[in-house]
């Protein structure tokens, strides 16, 4: 229930117009109702060429209230009974119309902007995370849910609502009809309905458990279609067409399973609703004859009784169908709701402080970082003061790229501290510390956008005379110019237009135009040709200029020349010296320095 209130209370922010649409859907309510007592004199005055020009009733208050008469409601003029009543079909039905077609755009218009208004409240919510959240959720899950499970919340709240207040108050008006005709006859009416709603009810929970499972099955396609797009080429390379094939076809076969369990389950109410409808209404029949007799019950009494009750059935069938797809919303709703309800790793104290220009160090102070209860670096302790180059090297899982991670504060210390010119990184505003650091990595993030776009990212206002700077010091500026339509060229998803190295000093261009203090370089060559990195080594040493710059690499020629060299090893520093003095010191960096450079005789 926790889930389904707070699916309701999304509309609070347009209750105005929803109002409006139920005030809307409370006419619609009454014209069905008006429409029901107008077969009264349909049958009994305008079908009967005996009957006098009289007043034509249409209900009577009760406890000796005034009586209601159709000619109240007609323009002067008209006096037969068939142009009255015709008359009012054609004004009720014209009311009705125009009352279904706001009601229904204002539902319909609250619907649309809760969707959009969750969406956005959701990927706020996702992006904030700390980058650990999204090593446990996969892609592929987070946009099933962005997409697929708020597009079932998007039926809920809009056709589901609309189909919930229009039934709802078509119901009510019938009702009130069948109780004036007859409370007698309404009252054995209403024996059956709850053999209906009570096994609708079941149906609805049962399929809202299939919704979570059907959505959960769809997030497992997208998570097999984003690792198999954006992997093509090794998926080729390796021949696995035909495999990766078998695994979506799987998958899907899953979600066909869980989708025919739901569909089965709603299939099962219209069938249920007519069954009963039938036994009552050939009820009623056998009781009408003798009615009508007995003159008890003249003939339009009683097909305006019966019109009114078929009616008022239709509504509680459609009534247990937005039961079911409201469930179904819910359903799909449980996951969006977690996701929002996610607490942040990373937060930012109320107090926090805006970072000064850096001018000074940055320190760790004993830090030890775990994953999972992993540990990945213990005990810590190093200084890097402004304007140094300092290299951080070790073997594969040593904890290179975790020490740099926690300098922009993407993950948490979990013991000791990190001072930014003595302030602990904890304290400060993350926006703050993030413009102070500019970051290029060996996985070149460029988004499918232009080329202008991807170098000023992150920049509020920036000219193309400062664009195209960037872009010379970075060795960018001559391939751009070559390109289709230069810096309006849009380069495809994640820079696939592009080289390798040419993705490469476009990230450099862009860290350039940041301007940062602080430099943080990740491999930033590794995955380059030789020429190629020639070029983006002459890009970098251009970024590197002026800047405190921590360098991460494999490769030791990139590291030589660094004014310190930090050697992690198991996740603490076991070495530290400039490159000649490792060098000859006989520890972890000579042998890693030995594996690269020394021919090895066979």
């Amino acid at each position: 229930m926790m889930k389904a209130s707070r699916l309701i209370g999304l509309i609070r922010p347009y209750i105005p117009r929803f109002i409006l649409a139920i005030l809307l859907m409370a006419v619609v309510g009454a014209c069905e109702a008006l429409f029901a007592l107008l077969i009264k004199p349909v049958f009994d005055r305008v079908l009967d060429v005996h009957q006098s020009i009289a007043p034509i009733l249409l209900f009577k208050l009760p406890f000796h209230g005034p009586a209601i008469y159709l000619q109240d409601f007609i323009p002067p003029g008209i006096h037969s009974p068939w142009a009255m009543v015709a008359f009012a079909i054609v004004a009720v039905t014209f009311i009705k119309g125009v009352s279904v077609y706001f009601a229904t755009y204002s539902v319909n218009y609250i619907g649309q902007s809760v969707v959009r208004d969750l969406r956005n409240m959701l990927y706020t919510k996702i992006i904030a995370q700390s980058m650990s959240f999204f090593s446990q959720n996969p892609t592929g899950r987070l946009m099933s849910t962005v997409t697929n499970d708020i597009e079932r919340i998007q039926d809920a709240v809009s056709h589901v609502t609309a189909n919930f207040l229009k039934q709802s108050f078509t119901l009510l008006g019938l009702l009130v009809v069948i109780f004036y005709l007859d409370w007698h006859l309404a009252l054995a009416s209403l024996i059956l309905v709850p053999f209906v709603v009570f096994p609708s009810a079941n149906i609805g929970r049962y399929i809202r458990a299939s919704s979570r499972k059907s959505q959960d099955k769809m997030a497992e396609i997208a998570n097999i279609l984003q690792e198999t797009f954006s992997g093509i080429r090794v998926v080729k390379a390796f021949g696995m067409e035909s495999f990766e094939a078998r695994k979506f076809m799987a998958a899907t076969r899953r979600l066909l399973k869980v989708n025919l369990r739901w569909v089965r389950a709603h299939a099962l109410t219209s069938p249920l609703m007519e069954l009963f409808g039938a036994i009552m209404i050939a009820g009623f029949l056998l009781y009408a004859r003798n009615e009508i007799v007995h003159h008890a019950h003249t003939m339009g009494g009683f097909v305006a009784f019966l019109f009114a009750l078929i009616k008022m059935y239709e509504p509680i069938k459609r009534l247990t169908s937005v039961n079911n797809a409201f469930q179904l919303a819910v359903g799909a709703s449980e996951r969006v709701f977690d996701l929002l309800d996610v607490n942040a790793e990373l937060k930012e104290k109320p107090n926090a402080v805006a970072l000064p220009p850096f001018h000074q160090e940055i320190i760790f102070d004993h830090v030890d970082f775990s994953y999972d209860d992993a540990p990945i670096l213990q005990g810590v302790n190093l200084r890097i003061r402004k304007g140094e180059v300092v290299a951080i090297v070790g073997s594969s899982g040593a904890g290179k790229t975790t020490l740099a991670n926690l300098i922009p504060r993407f993950f948490d210390v979990t013991r000791g501290r990190i001072l930014f010119d003595g302030c602990d990184l904890r304290d400060a505003t993350l926006s703050s510390l993030r413009a102070q650091i500019g970051i290029v990595t060996q996985e070149t993030v460029l988004f499918n956008d232009t080329v202008f776009n991807n170098i000023a990212y992150g920049q509020q206002s920036v000219s193309p005379e400062s664009v195209e700077e960037a872009a010379r010091a970075a060795l960018a500026h001559e391939f751009i110019t070559e390109l289709p339509e230069g810096y309006q060229t849009v380069i495809g998803e994640r820079g696939q237009r592009l080289s390798g190295g040419q993705r490469q000093r476009i990230a450099i261009a862009r860290a350039l135009l940041k301007n940062s203090p602080i430099l943080i370089l990740d491999e930033a060559t590794s995955s380059l040709d030789t020429e190629s990195e020639a070029l983006v080594q002459k890009a970098l040493m251009n970024l590197m200029v002026g800047r405190t710059v921590l360098v991460i690499a494999h490769r030791l020629s990139t590291v030589r020349r660094a004014d310190r060299i930090v050697v992690l090893d198991r996740g603490s520093i076991s070495e530290i010296g400039t490159h000649e003095d490792l060098v000859t010191r006989g520890g972890i960096y000579q042998r890693l320095h030995d594996l690269q450079f020394v021919d090895v005789e066979p």
